[in-house]
């Protein structure tokens, strides 16, 4: 908890950073924003909305081999999930275990092998987007033909990760030691529709990229907006933090993937405005939707039976 906070506090300051870079010089963020056509706007909310039932939908997806979950309480608990992901110490998914132990009386080893499966899904999904990014990269950003091949890198590399994993839990050393665990890492079924559904939730957050950049003034083609998708969502899940550290990874890496006409001081401007514009367009639609899947899940729990 303590290195939470802490991170929270760096975070807070990252934020700060990436608000002094985008406004410098009396930089017209704000202007932009006021001037965005409707439309872009419209994006930023419904990718936001798509992205988030995407997120309820991989938990349900990857919890089949261990129980079947209803589509309301997974989007409320999801939802609870992520608003206290916005405390200054990581609340989700402590939350959202203790939901389901108190609510379904799943055992720690069921969801511990829920939670790793849902991680290795994610980690599957973003490790071959950055991949495919660091191959298109390599060979230059701006020809529009090294989409096609973000596309089938990144393809090609969840067909070997999901073979990879199915082998690994189909381990018998490894059967016994999770004694019914590693059923959530042995399912081509679970793992395609978890990687399919992570894989639109992926879409949605480069969407949501794309649509913040054409505000800001820099252009993004697909792959340029899945890549930094990638990093915002690697920034945004890692454990000291939600607030900041998303932020200001995306800025850093922003120069090195957009197509701008500015260099310099006005690039780091411009990417810092994306940052923070697409991580405030997530906030806006999660904060609200949160507290309503909080309230819905401590009515749950006032209906579940006392143990004493």
């Amino acid at each position: 908890m303590a290195v939470q906070v802490v991170g929270f506090v760096f975070g807070c300051v990252l934020i700060a950073w990436c608000a002094q870079r985008a406004w410098a010089d009396g930089g017209d963020g704000l202007a932009k924003l006021r001037a965005a056509p409707i439309a872009l706007v419209g994006v930023l909310i419904g990718a936001t909305f798509v992205s988030i039932l995407c997120s309820g939908l991989v938990f349900r997806s990857v919890a089949k081999p261990i129980r079947r979950f209803g589509h309301i309480e997974m989007q409320a608990v999801n939802l609870m999930a992520s608003l206290f992901n916005y405390a200054p110490v990581r609340l989700g998914l402590a939350l959202r275990c203790a939901f389901h132990w108190r609510v379904e009386r799943l055992p720690a080893t069921d969801l511990a092998a829920w939670i790793a499966g849902v991680a290795i899904v994610t980690l599957g999904s973003l490790g071959s987007a950055l991949a495919a990014g660091v191959v298109q990269i390599k060979l230059g950003r701006e020809e529009l033909s090294l989409d096609l091949l973000w596309f089938a890198t990144y393809g090609a590399c969840l067909v070997l990760g999901s073979a990879a994993t199915i082998m690994i839990g189909r381990i018998p050393a490894l059967r016994r030691f999770l004694k019914g665990g590693e059923r959530v890492l042995h399912s081509p079924t679970m793992l395609a529709e978890g990687l399919a559904i992570r894989s639109v939730d992926l879409a949605m957050w480069g969407l949501r990229m794309w649509a913040a950049a054409k505000i800001v003034g820099v252009t993004l083609g697909p792959a340029q907006a899945a890549l930094l998708a990638a990093v915002a969502i690697l920034g945004a899940g890692n454990p000291l933090g939600r607030i900041g550290w998303r932020e200001g990874l995306v800025a850093l890496v922003a120069p090195y993937v957009v197509t701008a006409s500015e260099t310099g001081e006005g690039l780091d401007a411009l990417t810092s405005q994306l940052a923070l514009l697409e991580s405030a367009s997530e906030a806006i639609v999660t904060i609200p939707l949160g507290i309503l899947g909080a309230l819905w899940c401590a009515r749950r729990l006032k209906r579940v039976p006392s143990t004493r």
